[in-house]
């Protein structure tokens, strides 16, 4: 069975003659929609791994520190 993929890439999405049309409908410039899509696509960007979480997590109970990571 073959996998398929739902979801269209950036660049895809911004070659997509319905979505071109609807934005010309909508007044909305290519330009802009790309700038809102690579920002809500960094906002999404994956979380640390849970090996990651993990071992911060145990890290901290050793230090007796909330297991709470410090960047993100």
């Amino acid at each position: 069975m073959r996998k398929t993929r739902e979801d269209l890439t950036i660049s895809e999405a911004l070659r997509d003659p319905l979505i071109a049309m609807v934005l010309r409908a909508d007044g909305v410039k290519l330009e802009d929609f790309k700038q809102l899509l690579e920002t809500a696509a960094h906002k999404r960007e994956p979380r640390p791994s849970t090996a990651v979480s993990d071992m911060i997590g145990s890290f901290a109970s050793r230090a007796n520190l909330p297991a709470m990571p410090c960047f993100g």
